[in-house]
Parts: C-alpha cells; sequence; structure tokens
C-alpha cells in the first residue's frame, strides 16, 4: 500500500509537471505571436504619413406639392492632414478641412386676395446660400493594429474655421411679373470644433491604405454675421435690412452611414 501511494505521488507530481511545460510553451506561443504583430506593426515611432478624407453629399431636389416649396442641397468637404508617430500606434499631426455647401429653397410667401376671395396675386420666394470655410486642424490619434492590415484608431482634434456665406433671395409678384431681389454676399462666419472620432484603416500595400473616418462626438460653436431682410409682403422693395450678428452652439453624436467620410493614407517610412 506504502509502495502504491508514493507511486501515485510520483504521477501526480509527473502531471502537474507536464501542465506546467505546456503552460509555459502556450505562454510562449501567445507572446510570440503578439511580438510578431507588434513586429509587423506599420505605425512606428519616426513614420509620417499623409491622408485625406472626402465627404461628398448632392441631393435630389425634394418637391412640397401642398405648398408649393422645393429644396436642394449639395456638400463638398475634404480634409488632408500629415501626421508623425511620436511613438509606436500614437501620432500627432496637423492639417486643414475646406468645406462647400450650397442650398437652394423656393415657396410661396404671400397670397394677396380680393374682400371677394378671389386671388389678387400671389408672392414666390426663392433663397440660395452658399457657405464656403476652411479650417486648420491639431489633431492626435491612437491606432490599434489587430491584424498586420486591418487597424482601428480613434482621433481627437480641434479645429478653427474662417469663412464667407453668401445669400440671395428672390421674390415674384404673380401676375404682374415683378421681380425683386435682395443679396447679402460675403457674410462672415467663425466656428470652432472639437472631436472625438472613431476610424478604420486598410493597408492594402505596406505604404498605402483605405480609411473611413465614422464622424462620431463633435462640439460646435458657430458665430455668423449676415445681412437679415425684413420683407414686406405688400411692396418687396420697401423691405428692409440689417447685419446681425448670430451664435450657434450644438453637441453632436453620429455613427450613422450618412456621415461616414471615405479617404486614403499614405506611409511614408
Amino acid at each position: 500500500m506504502l509502495c502504491a501511494s508514493v507511486k501515485n505521488e510520483k504521477q501526480t507530481e509527473t502531471n502537474k509537471y507536464n501542465f506546467l511545460i505546456m503552460k509555459q510553451l502556450f505562454l510562449s506561443l501567445v507572446f510570440l505571436t503578439l511580438f510578431q504583430l507588434t513586429a509587423n506593426a506599420q505605425y512606428e515611432f519616426g513614420t509620417y504619413y499623409i491622408d485625406a478624407n472626402l465627404d461628398l453629399d448632392i441631393s435630389n431636389e425634394k418637391i412640397d406639392i401642398t405648398n408649393g416649396s422645393s429644396s436642394k442641397n449639395n456638400a463638398f468637404n475634404i480634409n488632408p492632414e500629415i501626421g508623425y508617430f511620436i511613438k509606436n500606434n500614437l501620432a500627432i499631426g496637423i492639417g486643414f478641412n475646406y468645406k462647400n455647401t450650397l442650398n437652394f429653397d423656393s415657396h410661396i410667401s404671400y397670397i394677396m386676395l380680393h374682400t371677394n376671395g378671389s386671388v389678387d396675386y400671389t408672392l414666390s420666394g426663392a433663397t440660395s446660400n452658399e457657405l464656403n470655410e476652411i479650417a486648420p486642424s491639431f489633431f492626435i490619434k491612437y491606432f490599434y493594429q489587430p491584424t498586420k492590415k486591418l487597424s482601428l484608431s480613434l482621433k481627437a482634434s480641434y479645429s478653427k474655421g474662417w469663412g464667407t456665406y453668401n445669400l440671395i433671395q428672390k421674390y415674384i409678384k404673380d401676375p404682374q411679373g415683378e421681380e425683386t431681389i435682395f443679396k447679402s454676399e460675403k457674410n462672415k462666419i467663425e466656428s470652432k470644433y472639437i472631436c472625438l472620432s472613431p476610424e478604420l484603416q486598410y493597408l492594402i500595400t505596406s505604404k498605402l491604405g483605405l480609411q473611413i473616418n465614422f464622424d462620431g462626438l463633435s462640439y460646435i460653436s458657430t458665430t455668423k454675421y449676415d445681412n437679415v431682410f425684413n420683407l414686406n409682403g405688400f411692396n418687396p422693395s420697401l423691405s428692409t435690412g440689417s447685419i446681425t450678428k448670430h451664435d450657434y452652439e450644438s453637441i453632436n453624436f453620429n455613427i450613422k452611414p450618412a456621415a461616414w467620410s471615405f479617404g486614403v493614407f499614405v506611409l511614408l517610412n
């Protein structure tokens, strides 16, 4: 019985020893795999890169038959950047964002009636406005690379924008055919943007990749100086206007596909 007990104890010790060996081999394999992923990482200290995201939104004209209105909106946004990796997977950089938006709206402003209820005239309005803005930016971005080609990143950025806002308002009096046009051009706009946005990168080669920016969380502060017209429906030529300052602030969170922007990036190491 004593010999059997000793034999069982030796067998137990052997099993423990084998388990420890297998555990060490497994951990070694895990560390080697992680090391290999790190060794293959493209986002290394001292590397420069450039990227550019593009967002283009051309909407179809929308017509509302009930009130005779229609609208059309176009937007173009490009954001080139240059970054430098201050350590593996962590980059800082600068860039600028150029934005152009064009909006058009038409509607029936007034319907003037006789005392007997017949229509004397209708006053139809059409408004078009165009925004051009350039916003230099500073950012810091952290990359997580689960595979050799695929990476996720989180970018925090601050940008300050300056631009102009052109506004044209046109009113047509039917059936008299009278037309009145107001122009308010080169109105100033100043904006601040603070953004936290997730991104996805995919390397096509060791130097070239594709990128998606998912928008994310943003704080926007905008000040607009524009000429606001007060329309006189009985006589549009007597309408008045004045330069007015408007301040807007908003906090937004949006990761819907409509807010995504697509781009390319190039590593320069």
